[in-house]
C-alpha cells in the first residue's frame, strides 16, 4: 500500500473548482489530472513482486480490476484518491490495495467498461466525478498539446545529485525569466541540473523549482512549451516548493525570476 504518495496538486485544483465552478479552475483539474497520478483501488488475481522503493510489478498474464463504486443516482465509477488520508475516509476499517496510475493508464479500464460512467475523486472530499468522455477529451486534448507531464515521485532515503548551471545557456534562462514575467502566479523560478547517474556526471537534465501563488501543474506545461527550444537536448523535471527539496533549493539558491 503506497502509504507515502500525496498529490495535493490535484487536491487543491479539486477544491478550487469544487468553491467556484468557472472554466477557469476546470482547466487546471484537467492539467492535474492529465499531468499527475492517482491512488485506484484494485483487486488482482497474482501477487506482483515488490522492488527496493516499494514500487510494485505485475507479470504480464496478471488480470487487475479496479473497484467501484455506485452513487446514489445508481451511476457506476471508479473511486480515485489524491492520498491515503483520502482513502482511509472513504473505507475506513475495511482493507484495501491501491496502484498508482496515470490517466493513460486508467483510461483503458473505463473506455473498456461502458456500465463505469467515469470516476469520483476523493468521495469523501472534494467528491468530484469526470465522465469518461470528458476525460477522453482532456487525454486527446493533451497528446495534441506536446509537451506533456509525467509525475516522478521522489521516495524518501533517494539521493538527488544538483549542481548549479554554468553561463552557456542565457537562452534557457530568458525563456525561464520571460515565463515567470508572464504568469502572475509565480513568484520565483529557480534551476539547477540533476545528475541522473553518479558513475556517469555528464548525463544531466534541468531541474526547475517554482514558486508559486497556486499548485497548477498548468504552470510546468506552459514554461515546457516555451522552453522546449531552448533546452539544449535535455529534458526538464519540475517541482513547487511546497515539498522539502524544492524548500532546499530555494532556500540555498539565487532565483533566475523573482517577482517584483
Amino acid at each position: 500500500m503506497p502509504t507515502n504518495f500525496s498529490n495535493p496538486s490535484l487536491q487543491q485544483a479539486l477544491w478550487a473548482f469544487r468553491k467556484e465552478q468557472n472554466n477557469g479552475n476546470l482547466l487546471k483539474v484537467a492539467q492535474a489530472l492529465l499531468n499527475t497520478q492517482v491512488m485506484a483501488p484494485a483487486k488482482w488475481d497474482k501477487e506482483p513482486e515488490t522492488d527496493e522503493n516499494g514500487a510494485i510489478r505485475f507479470a504480464p498474464d496478471t488480470t487487475i480490476s479496479l473497484m467501484v463504486v455506485t452513487n446514489p443516482q445508481g451511476g457506476k465509477y471508479f473511486p480515485m484518491f489524491t492520498d491515503m488520508e483520502e482513502v482511509r475516509k472513504f473505507y475506513q476499517d475495511a482493507e484495501v490495495q491501491c496502484l498508482i496510475l496515470t490517466m493513460q493508464q486508467y483510461l483503458p479500464f473505463l473506455t473498456g467498461n461502458p456500465e463505469v460512467s467515469g470516476i469520483v475523486v476523493d468521495p469523501k472530499g472534494a467528491d468530484i466525478p469526470f465522465n469518461t468522455q470528458f476525460l477522453e477529451g482532456v487525454a486527446n486534448a493533451g497528446a495534441a498539446g506536446g509537451a506533456s507531464l509525467q509525475q516522478n515521485t521522489i521516495h524518501k532515503g533517494d539521493h538527488i545529485l544538483l549542481k548549479n548551471v554554468d553561463a552557456s545557456i542565457a537562452d534557457l534562462e530568458a525563456e525561464l525569466i520571460s515565463s515567470g514575467y508572464h504568469d502572475p502566479a509565480i513568484r520565483a523560478i529557480y534551476i539547477k541540473e540533476r545528475i541522473e547517474d553518479r558513475d556517469h556526471p555528464e548525463k544531466t537534465h534541468w531541474f526547475i523549482v517554482v514558486d508559486s501563488d497556486e499548485l497548477d501543474t498548468g504552470i510546468f506545461t506552459r514554461i515546457g512549451n516555451r522552453c522546449k527550444t531552448v533546452c539544449h537536448g535535455k529534458d526538464m523535471e519540475f517541482m513547487f516548493t511546497n515539498q522539502k527539496l524544492g524548500q532546499d533549493v530555494a532556500a540555498s539558491s539565487k532565483a533566475i525570476y523573482q517577482r517584483a
